[in-house]
Formats: structure tokens, C-alpha cells, sequence
């Protein structure tokens, strides 16, 4: 069994904090290659890794894993520190392939300045309001007035808070996604056609049949309907028929 990963401080040629701009969010994606019977495993070494947050800041939000046999599909979907990228695909691609990796940024810049100024405005707002309540002029209903606009201001800022808490996220760590499959070689061993074939055989036929008898169920009906009317349209045009030859020998 390949060594469990572990999440080192700072990988060689990992994009350090003081060389990013405090308003772009990354976004990674890789793909790696592993033998089938590693590849299980390796997906519960990276999750297990990224669980326990040491050293870096890592939580796990997605985890996959498909397919049959020895051939497996992993995927792991986490937002780690900046500083973790690095050592986090060299642990998963240990003894396999990088077969690709791509990053992109985001410029949160224009929703980050409108929330701050948003939450800016809405804190103000809600500190008159505070001072306002404070006055021993309000009528009753001036009070209830205020006290409404109070609470409603309140929960638009406790939203702010929320929306400003989650671009900061986004900023702060790093969108990791990772791709684990067999190479294409073991992958395309397994997918053949005629072994499909065999192995969804009895599914198939159960579906045939099942199709076969909806069709009867819908037909008997029918049957019923239109063979006595085809009995009665056959005895119609006969008796008509015995009809016109009947005229036809009286004017002969």
C-alpha cells in the first residue's frame, strides 16, 4: 500500500499568499491516473487528510466513488489553504499519472467592495435607529415603528455578514478538485462491448418482456371492441349485396 498522503506546509512552486491579490478566488482542477486496487484507498488517504485540517485548512465538500471490480472512478471536491495545493496533488498523484491540471481565478473585487459598502450603510443606518429608540419623546407607535425597521435592518445586515463571510472564503482558500481514474488501458480491458452486453443480458430481457405484455394488455381491449364490429360490417355489406342482386334479377 502507497504511504498515506500528508498536507505539507508549502509545496515547491505553490502560489504563496503575499504573491496573490487579496480579491481573486482559485479554482483547480486535476486529474490523475492510478492503478485500480490503489485507487480506493488513495481516496480515503486524501479525504482522511484533508479531514484532520493538519497543517493547512481543508474541508472536504464532495466525495465520489464509482465502478466495479478493480476499476474505479474516484472524485474528491475540497476547499483547501492556498499553501496545501501543492503538497495535496503530489500526495494523490504518488504512484500514478498527472495526466492534466488546470487553474482558474476569479475576481471577486466588484462584490466584495458592494457588500462592504451595503453592510457600511445598513451598520449606520441601524445605529440611528439604536439612538433614535433611545429618545423618551417616541410615541407608542412611533416606538413599534422604529422597532420594526430596527429588526428588519438587523437581519439585512446579518445577512451582509453572511454573504461578505463567504467571498472572504472563497478568497481565503482554494477551490481543489480531484479526479482519480484507471489508466485508460486497464479501463478500456474491462468496457467491452460484448462483456456489456452479457452483463446486462437479463435486464434487458426482463425489459423486453415486460414491454410485450403492456402491449398485449393494451391491444385485448381493442380487440374486443373492433372484431365484433368487423363481424357486424362483414354481415352488412353481405345483406346489402343480397339486396342489389335481388333488384337486379327483378328488372332482368
Amino acid at each position: 500500500m502507497a504511504p498515506a498522503p500528508t498536507m505539507a506546509a508549502a509545496a515547491p512552486g505553490a502560489v504563496q499568499p503575499a504573491e496573490r491579490r487579496d480579491t481573486l478566488a482559485y479554482e483547480h482542477s486535476v486529474s490523475i491516473e492510478l492503478d485500480g486496487k490503489v485507487l480506493p484507498t488513495r481516496l480515503r488517504e486524501i479525504e482522511s487528510a484533508c479531514a484532520k485540517g493538519q497543517p493547512v485548512e481543508c474541508t472536504v465538500l464532495e466525495v465520489s466513488l464509482t465502478g466495479r471490480q478493480d476499476v474505479f472512478r474516484g472524485l474528491i471536491r475540497m476547499r483547501i489553504a492556498p499553501q496545501g495545493v501543492d503538497s495535496t496533488v503530489e500526495a494523490a498523484s504518488q504512484g500514478g499519472k498527472l495526466t492534466s491540471r488546470s487553474t482558474r481565478a476569479e475576481d471577486l473585487a466588484q462584490p466584495i467592495a458592494d457588500t462592504e459598502r451595503k453592510l457600511a450603510l445598513m451598520t449606520t443606518h441601524r445605529d440611528r435607529l439604536a439612538e433614535i429608540m433611545k429618545s423618551k419623546d417616541l410615541k407608542i407607535e412611533q416606538l413599534i415603528t422604529v422597532s420594526k425597521e430596527l429588526a428588519t435592518v438587523q437581519t439585512q445586515i446579518d445577512s451582509l455578514a453572511t454573504d461578505q463571510a463567504q467571498l472572504r472564503r472563497r478568497v481565503d482558500t482554494d477551490l481543489l478538485t480531484i479526479e482519480l481514474s484507471p489508466p485508460q488501458v486497464a479501463y478500456l480491458a474491462q468496457d467491452t462491448p460484448i462483456r456489456d452486453s452479457l452483463r446486462v443480458f437479463g435486464s434487458n430481457f426482463r425489459e423486453a418482456i415486460g414491454q410485450v405484455i403492456s402491449f398485449i394488455a393494451v391491444v385485448v381491449p381493442w380487440l374486443i371492441i373492433i372484431l365484433p364490429g368487423l363481424f357486424l360490417l362483414r354481415a352488412f355489406w353481405t345483406w346489402i349485396g343480397r339486396v342489389l342482386a335481388r333488384r337486379l334479377q327483378r328488372k332482368a
